[in-house]
Protein backbone atom coordinates (compact mmCIF):
# COMPACT_ATOMS: atom_id res chain seq x y z
CA UNK A 1 0.00 0.00 0.00
CA UNK A 2 2.53 2.10 0.41
CA UNK A 3 4.13 2.30 -3.38
CA UNK A 4 1.17 3.95 -4.22
CA UNK A 5 1.75 7.30 -2.49
CA UNK A 6 5.23 7.32 -2.96
CA UNK A 7 4.68 6.52 -6.98
CA UNK A 8 2.07 9.12 -7.01
CA UNK A 9 4.92 11.73 -5.43
CA UNK A 10 7.64 10.65 -8.06
CA UNK A 11 4.77 11.78 -10.47
CA UNK A 12 3.90 15.22 -8.88
CA UNK A 13 7.15 16.37 -8.32
CA UNK A 14 7.92 15.79 -12.62
CA UNK A 15 5.02 18.41 -12.91
CA UNK A 16 6.46 21.51 -12.53
CA UNK A 17 9.53 20.80 -14.39
CA UNK A 18 7.48 19.42 -17.81
CA UNK A 19 4.92 22.33 -17.64
CA UNK A 20 7.59 24.45 -17.58
CA UNK A 21 9.58 23.02 -20.54
CA UNK A 22 6.01 22.76 -22.59
CA UNK A 23 5.62 26.72 -21.79
CA UNK A 24 9.05 27.60 -22.80
CA UNK A 25 8.65 25.07 -25.60
CA UNK A 26 4.93 26.45 -26.75
CA UNK A 27 6.67 30.08 -26.60
CA UNK A 28 8.93 29.36 -29.04
CA UNK A 29 5.88 28.11 -31.33
CA UNK A 30 4.42 31.22 -31.47
CA UNK A 31 6.07 33.29 -33.89
CA UNK A 32 5.84 30.90 -36.73
CA UNK A 33 2.62 31.06 -36.28
CA UNK A 34 2.33 34.75 -36.26
CA UNK A 35 1.86 35.81 -32.83
CA UNK A 36 3.67 38.96 -31.85
CA UNK A 37 5.50 39.25 -28.62
CA UNK A 38 5.60 35.80 -27.83
CA UNK A 39 7.63 36.22 -25.09
CA UNK A 40 4.94 38.09 -23.12
CA UNK A 41 2.70 34.79 -23.49
CA UNK A 42 5.85 33.18 -21.69
CA UNK A 43 4.87 34.63 -18.48
CA UNK A 44 1.27 33.83 -18.58
CA UNK A 45 2.64 29.85 -19.57
CA UNK A 46 5.35 30.10 -16.16
CA UNK A 47 2.25 31.07 -14.54
CA UNK A 48 0.35 28.42 -15.21
CA UNK A 49 2.73 25.60 -14.89
CA UNK A 50 3.20 27.01 -11.08
CA UNK A 51 -0.31 27.24 -10.94
CA UNK A 52 -1.06 23.73 -11.22
CA UNK A 53 2.04 22.82 -9.48
CA UNK A 54 0.44 24.49 -6.58
CA UNK A 55 -3.14 22.59 -7.27
CA UNK A 56 -0.92 19.43 -6.81
CA UNK A 57 -0.42 20.39 -3.28
CA UNK A 58 3.05 19.32 -2.90
CA UNK A 59 4.51 23.30 -1.35
CA UNK A 60 1.62 25.05 -1.50
CA UNK A 61 2.82 29.01 -0.91
CA UNK A 62 6.48 28.25 -2.80
CA UNK A 63 3.80 27.55 -6.05
CA UNK A 64 1.79 30.22 -5.33
CA UNK A 65 3.72 33.16 -4.97
CA UNK A 66 5.36 32.63 -8.49
CA UNK A 67 2.07 31.21 -10.36
CA UNK A 68 0.20 34.38 -9.16
CA UNK A 69 3.08 36.76 -10.04
CA UNK A 70 4.26 35.13 -13.39
CA UNK A 71 0.16 35.18 -14.11
CA UNK A 72 -0.38 38.76 -12.78
CA UNK A 73 2.38 39.88 -15.15
CA UNK A 74 1.48 37.90 -18.06
CA UNK A 75 -2.28 39.04 -18.23
CA UNK A 76 -0.45 42.63 -17.12
CA UNK A 77 1.35 42.13 -20.68
CA UNK A 78 -1.27 40.48 -22.57
CA UNK A 79 -4.33 42.38 -21.72
CA UNK A 80 -3.50 45.66 -23.71
CA UNK A 81 -3.11 42.99 -26.99
CA UNK A 82 -6.26 41.45 -26.55
CA UNK A 83 -8.37 44.25 -25.35
CA UNK A 84 -8.52 47.89 -26.75
CA UNK A 85 -7.30 49.50 -23.76
CA UNK A 86 -5.77 53.13 -24.59
CA UNK A 87 -1.85 53.63 -24.33
CA UNK A 88 -2.63 56.36 -21.14
CA UNK A 89 -4.09 53.64 -19.25
CA UNK A 90 -1.29 50.87 -20.35
CA UNK A 91 0.93 51.44 -17.31
CA UNK A 92 -1.77 51.28 -14.44
CA UNK A 93 -3.57 48.12 -16.25
CA UNK A 94 -0.28 46.39 -15.94
CA UNK A 95 0.71 47.67 -12.34
CA UNK A 96 -3.25 46.67 -11.63
CA UNK A 97 -2.96 43.33 -12.65
CA UNK A 98 0.17 42.84 -10.60
CA UNK A 99 -1.40 44.29 -7.75
CA UNK A 100 -4.48 41.94 -8.10
CA UNK A 101 -1.96 38.95 -8.26
CA UNK A 102 -0.04 39.84 -4.69
CA UNK A 103 -4.19 40.36 -3.88
CA UNK A 104 -5.05 37.08 -4.38
CA UNK A 105 -1.80 35.18 -2.29
CA UNK A 106 -2.98 37.18 0.52
CA UNK A 107 -6.96 36.05 -0.23
CA UNK A 108 -6.06 32.14 -0.97
CA UNK A 109 -3.91 31.98 1.88
CA UNK A 110 -4.88 34.37 4.32
CA UNK A 111 -1.24 36.03 5.10
CA UNK A 112 -0.95 39.45 4.96
CA UNK A 113 2.43 40.64 3.77
CA UNK A 114 1.43 40.10 0.01
CA UNK A 115 -1.19 42.95 1.33
CA UNK A 116 2.42 45.42 0.87
CA UNK A 117 3.14 44.99 -2.26
CA UNK A 118 -0.66 44.91 -3.10
CA UNK A 119 -1.36 48.45 -1.61
CA UNK A 120 1.84 49.89 -3.21
CA UNK A 121 1.28 48.77 -6.26
CA UNK A 122 -2.51 49.64 -6.30
CA UNK A 123 -1.81 52.97 -5.35
CA UNK A 124 0.52 53.62 -7.68
CA UNK A 125 -1.84 52.05 -10.70
CA UNK A 126 -4.70 54.11 -9.33
CA UNK A 127 -2.59 57.51 -9.29
CA UNK A 128 -1.58 56.68 -12.93
CA UNK A 129 -5.09 55.81 -13.90
CA UNK A 130 -6.85 59.22 -12.17
CA UNK A 131 -3.54 61.20 -13.44
CA UNK A 132 -2.98 62.26 -9.98
CA UNK A 133 0.55 63.17 -9.65
CA UNK A 134 3.58 60.77 -9.48
CA UNK A 135 3.50 58.58 -6.20
CA UNK A 136 6.66 57.19 -7.54
CA UNK A 137 9.36 59.90 -8.75
CA UNK A 138 10.09 59.37 -12.72
CA UNK A 139 13.52 58.17 -12.18
CA UNK A 140 12.43 55.51 -9.85
CA UNK A 141 9.77 54.36 -11.87
CA UNK A 142 11.78 52.07 -14.18
CA UNK A 143 12.88 49.81 -10.77
CA UNK A 144 9.28 49.44 -9.39
CA UNK A 145 8.27 46.30 -10.67
CA UNK A 146 11.92 44.72 -10.73
CA UNK A 147 12.47 45.69 -6.94
CA UNK A 148 8.88 44.79 -5.73
CA UNK A 149 9.65 41.41 -7.51
CA UNK A 150 13.36 41.14 -5.76
CA UNK A 151 12.52 41.78 -2.66
CA UNK A 152 9.25 39.39 -2.77
CA UNK A 153 11.51 36.72 -4.15
CA UNK A 154 14.17 37.37 -0.89
CA UNK A 155 11.56 37.35 1.31
CA UNK A 156 10.35 33.94 -0.03
CA UNK A 157 14.12 32.76 0.27
CA UNK A 158 14.87 33.89 3.31
CA UNK A 159 10.94 33.37 5.58
CA UNK A 160 11.52 30.62 8.17
CA UNK A 161 8.09 29.13 6.83
CA UNK A 162 5.52 30.17 4.57
CA UNK A 163 3.21 27.20 5.28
Amino acid sequence: MSAQPQSDNRRRRGVLGGLVLVAVGATFLLPPLGVRDPLTYLFFGLGAAFGVAYLQGLRPMAYLVPAAILLGLGVGLLLPTWLPVPGEVRAATFLAALATSFGAISLLRSRRWPLVPYTLLAAVAMAELFEKGELIPGAVQPFLVPAVLVLVGVYVLIAPRLD
